[in-house]
């Protein structure tokens, strides 16, 4: 036996991979992630509004899901949340181009340039210097400019309030957030799959993934060539909690061709074993995975259901989901943003409440962030907040292991045979140690 300590570059945070070989294989792992902030603890004893301020603050990367996690978690605590239809649009549009230009700089940053590493000649996925890194730096920079025109600024924005959101805005930037949707579109046509909008949705109907071209035909190539196809797999059970209508629904798959609905009563969080900060969190006793993987396959995505069938959820499959949900979010979002143009002249804000002080209850927020399934939890005793719990998805995909089970992400590095090899599945499940201890 022979125990080997990688910490980990391009995370955010601190995160540390220690590999138990044996034989020529990885026969045990540890994912030790040793930081915690204690922001749950911070936001005791404060106003509840105060929540929204400090809750973005847990992540630099996926901030604005924590913000309409907590603002939904506020508004069930409160209690008969009057919002309409204008303002629900709005925070669906911004949720999802958080998620959308996390994808694009996790796959270009993240996940290329570790072939890279392998040993592959591609200069254009070089770090700082090559042509394909350069543009999906600038083309994520660009997408977020739609939270910016309806939140006011990204990262850390708080303009989605109990009641609605603070903001009024025009139908030029309406128009404006159009045109940037649209080349964001171009982008993952002629740049992600290599081809026009029609021979694209052809190949999505019947699942045709093998067809796709562009950097993605090329990250498959390279999948085979390292025979990175079928390693990473896990237990196979996946979970969506939250919901981006129409292309993402909630469920679980129980990993025996069984769907099934969500009840929030089975997610349990316990305490942290001593090599890592992070908690355990189950559903019904068992690890699951959330992200990407798991909401296209529970949503029916033709090119996922047909991967999963043959390479189930392997390190390919679930990079593949995460790249080709992409996709799916912007055509949600363009569709959504020709909605807005009928709601101008509504409201964005009906005051919830009487006097801050009045506020008492319990509350839970559920949204999907770029990772997976993302819960805030508020306890609030007049107006102040008296409990915060979070489960990110890096609780579900990188916690460790329970008396019964390892944890998601170290399951599927068992087996393989190169250390980079179990950085790179260790990364598939995007690596956030700041997310995971908040």
């Amino acid at each position: 036996m022979r125990i080997e300590k990688r910490l980990l570059s391009r995370v955010e945070g601190i995160a540390e991979l220690e590999l138990i070989w044996g034989n020529g294989y990885v026969q045990d792992v540890k994912i030790k992630i040793p930081s915690s902030r204690g922001i749950e603890r911070v936001l005791e004893g404060r106003p509840f509004m105060d929540a929204l301020v400090i809750t973005p603050r847990v992540c630099g990367i996926c901030g604005h899901a924590h913000l309409m996690a907590c603002v939904r978690a506020l508004e069930d605590a409160i209690g008969n949340v009057k919002l309409t239809q204008k303002a629900k649009l709005v925070r669906d549009i911004t949720l999802t181009v958080e998620m959308i230009q996390n994808h694009i700089k996790w796959f270009y940053l993240f996940v290329m340039p570790d072939f890279i590493r392998l040993g592959e000649k591609i200069e254009d996925f070089e770090p700082f210097k090559g042509k394909k890194w350069k543009k999906a730096i600038n083309v994520s920079s660009q997408v977020v400019k739609i939270i910016a025109i309806f939140g006011g600024q990204w990262p850390h924005s708080s303009y989605a309030v109990p009641g609605g959101i603070t903001s009024n805005f025009t139908t030029s930037d309406i128009s404006r957030a159009l045109s940037i949707a649209e080349s964001v579109a171009e982008f993952f046509l002629e740049d992600v799959v290599g081809m026009d909008e029609e021979g694209f949705r052809s190949f999505r109907s019947a699942g045709l993934w093998e067809e796709l071209k562009g950097d993605i035909g090329l990250f498959v190539n390279l999948c085979i060539k390292h025979k990175l196809e079928k390693v990473g797999s896990s237990y196979g059970r996946l979970l969506t909690g939250g919901e981006v209508f129409p292309c993402i629904t909630p469920g679980h798959f129980t990993g025996e061709k069984k769907l099934c609905s969500l009840n929030l009563s089975k997610i349990k969080e316990v305490g942290s074993p001593s090599y890592s900060s992070v908690k355990v969190v189950r559903y019904n006793g068992l690890p699951y995975e959330t992200g990407p993987l798991s909401r296209q396959f529970l949503s029916n995505n033709p090119f996922i259901k047909k991967l999963y069938k043959a390479y189930k959820d392997s390190y390919m499959t679930r990079v593949m989901a995460r790249l080709l949900e992409i996709w799916e979010l912007l055509d949600a979002i363009r569709e959504k943003l020709y909605g807005l143009y009928a709601l101008i002249k509504e409201p964005s804000y009906y005051h919830p409440y009487q006097k801050v002080e009045k506020v008492s209850g319990e509350g839970l927020g559920m949204v999907e962030a770029a990772r997976g399934t993302l819960i805030h939890r508020v306890h609030i005793s007049k107006g102040i907040i008296t409990k915060y719990h979070i489960i990110t998805p890096s609780v579900w995909n990188l916690g460790p292991r329970c008396e019964k089970y390892l944890g998601v992400a170290e399951k599927a590095i068992i087996g393989l045979e190169h250390p980079l090899h179990a950085e790179m599945v260790l990364r598939s499940f995007d690596v956030c140690s700041v997310c995971t201890t908040h």
